[in-house]
């Protein structure tokens, strides 16, 4: 549903329906700082707040990763929705109408997208009803069943059979109006090398993935045998990208902001097996390792995630990996304990959900602490040379820690193990600590416009301000005025119109001539959604947050305007002296004589503050 196919008064209805306080304020501690409210970014790590909400202005900004907007905006990157989406849950909490698709153009891809949508929801619904209503499935329960999983338990993961034979499902849907070439495109049908078609999943015990929304985008089908592979996953499609998609989620995201965690486990039947035991926060990746769209879309719900993946050499091998991607999405990451050899079905199975809960949940180790494990088993500690090497490896991983309390905690622990002298352990902690440092001031030095809290700690106040040059701060003043006053834009386009030097902010100040002159009125909310290029609806938000004197003179406007024309006129003399120099070269007196009465004319201009 795009933008300007609902009606502005549906989104001015939904704007002034919600607080948008009160929004955020369900998902992040907010406190009151002078006009705004502050608190710590939900989108991105940080240890100072950043993320500021304007209740008069009814929208909010991160100064630190740049994400801002209005209410629609913040439920959709909060919820992980497209806007349509958020619109319909916004208006259907306010009591809102809001037209159906049925009653609207849709353009082709979304067409497309809603029928593959309405193909998986049946496929879903005919595998459900063969496994728990026929005799084909029956054979599939028995195997659920005796692995503990119950009626009320499958109809919670509405987990389903396809049966054997290879157009059962195709059948189904060609009847009801599907086409071959959209179910192919869905991944529910596959095509042989002589272009017969025949269904992608036969004989499996099917576990539906859903999106955060809950809508099924996809299935991982599981033999009853030893037939491989073992699990089968649909492939990606226009409603599917396995590396932004955790299983579970939808279940399991009131949860675990209920209890700011999160379980991660490496499979579905992981975290179906846990849910008996009363673990209802846990997700799972679909057979990959842990996506960087995966730890971002995570951290969107919680900080803190304890991974429980299988205890063989494999699943620390991934575990590993994912602490490394969970740190870098800013998350807080601890590690359940198997016994060796098990996954958490495994564990279950053998000894019971209580055991599970009682035993593997409280035992988790720290991140630290796990990798300092998993690192041992690349050193022959009885070798002299092999510990010093394992013990050189530990302090580089302890010198990654933030809180001095933490490193010296761990030093100890090496001190005692290997019988040394802690303040050896310190004195190379240290050296290695700071060229770490040294590193990150270095990587500092490359970063752009954007900036993130990971790398500069939240540390606002240490930052170095830059020293923009006059003409900067008058086209950014202009800008924000700009935002909030229709006359001071129709001004500023007679005076200077696109000779704006700072390159955004000429774009920006042309999207709101192009606003303005179709007939509407100051509004951020509305300019920003009509924004199309994020880096430009993230400046529009920031520069609308600036507290700023919206009571501005005349003379304190008209002054801003001939900053911005004063450097026009210095690059006219600079470019003039070039040429007056380029003319003594060549021995052209008369040219010579020519520009420099022109230069004159120009300081001339300048003194006068006209041009």
């Amino acid at each position: 549903m795009p933008l300007n196919l609902i009606s502005e008064e549906i989104l001015e209805a939904i704007r002034n329906h919600y607080d948008i306080v009160d929004v955020i304020g369900q998902h992040v501690a907010l406190r009151k700082s002078g006009r705004n409210y502050t608190g710590l970014c939900p989108f991105h790590s940080e240890k100072t707040p950043s993320f500021s909400v304007s209740q008069d202005k009814q929208f909010y900004h991160c100064f630190g990763c740049g994400v801002g907007g209005d209410v629609i905006k913040f439920v959709m990157d909060f919820e992980s929705l497209d806007f349509k989406e958020a619109v319909l849950q916004l208006a259907n909490g306010a009591g809102l109408n809001v037209p159906t698709d049925n009653q609207l153009p849709l353009d082709p891809n979304e067409r497309l997208k809603n029928s593959i949508l309405q193909a998986y929801e049946l496929t879903n619904k005919l595998y459900q009803y063969l496994l728990l209503e026929t005799e084909q499935g029956k054979e599939a329960l028995n195997y659920l069943q005796k692995r503990g999983f119950s009626r009320a338990l499958i109809e919670t993961f509405n987990i389903g059979f396809s049966p054997k034979g290879w157009d059962n499902l195709k059948s189904f849907l060609v009847k009801r109006g599907f086409s071959l070439e959209l179910l192919e495109q869905a991944g529910l049908i596959g095509k042989s090398d002589e272009g017969r078609t025949f269904d992608s999943f036969r004989n499996r015990i099917m576990f539906p993935i859903a999106d955060a929304q809950g809508r099924v985008v996809a299935f991982g089908g599981r033999v009853l045998d030893d037939s491989l592979p073992k699990y089968l996953n649909s492939p990606e499609s226009l409603i599917f990208n396995k590396s932004r998609t955790l299983y579970n989620l939808h279940l399991a995201k009131k949860e675990i902001r209920k209890k700011r965690q999160a379980i991660l486990f490496e499979g579905y039947v992981d975290t179906i097996s846990v849910w008996r035991a009363g673990v209802h926060n846990g997700i799972a990746t679909l057979g990959t390792s842990l996506t960087e769209e995966q730890a971002k879309l995570l951290r969107r719900y919680t900080e803190e995630v304890s991974i429980c993946y299988d205890a063989d050499l494999a699943g620390q091998k991934a575990t590993y990996k994912a602490i490394q991607t969970l740190q870098q999405a800013g998350c807080k990451v601890k590690v359940l304990q198997l016994p060796p050899g098990q996954d958490p079905d495994d564990f279950i199975s053998e000894r019971g959900v209580e055991a599970f809960t009682k035993e593997v949940l409280p035992s988790y180790i720290t991140a630290t602490a796990f990798k300092l494990q998993f690192l041992r088993k690349d050193f022959s500690l009885n070798d002299e040379s092999e510990r010093i090497k394992y013990i050189t490896k530990a302090l580089e991983i302890i010198a990654d820690l933030d809180q001095a309390i933490e490193r010296e905690t761990y030093l100890k622990g090496l001190a005692e193990e290997f019988q040394l002298s802690l303040q050896s352990l310190k004195n190379d902690l240290k050296n290695i600590y700071f060229a770490k440092r040294k590193k990150k001031e270095r990587d500092r030095d490359n970063l752009t416009f954007k900036w993130n809290n990971n790398i500069n700690n939240g540390n606002l106040m240490g930052r170095t301000k830059t020293l923009y040059p006059a003409y900067h701060n008058a086209e950014k003043q202009l800008i924000c005025l700009m935002l909030r006053d229709r006359e001071i834009a129709e001004k500023v386009g007679v005076e200077i119109g696109s000779d704006f030097h700072v390159e955004d902010f000429a774009v920006l100040a042309a999207y709101l001539y192009a606003y303005y002159g179709k007939g509407y009125e100051p509004d951020i909310n509305r300019f920003t959604s009509m924004l199309e290029d994020q880096k430009y609806s993230q400046l529009a938000t920031k520069l609308a947050m600036l507290d700023i004197n919206e009571e501005v003179s005349a003379n304190e406007l008209n002054d801003y305007i001939q900053q911005v024309k004063r450097y026009n006129l210095d690059l006219e003399i600079k470019k003039k002296r070039e040429e007056q120099l380029m003319a003594v070269r060549n021995q052209d007196l008369a040219k010579s004589v020519e520009l420099g009465q022109q230069i004159i004319q120009l300081r001339n201009q300048l003194r006068r503050g006209k041009k």
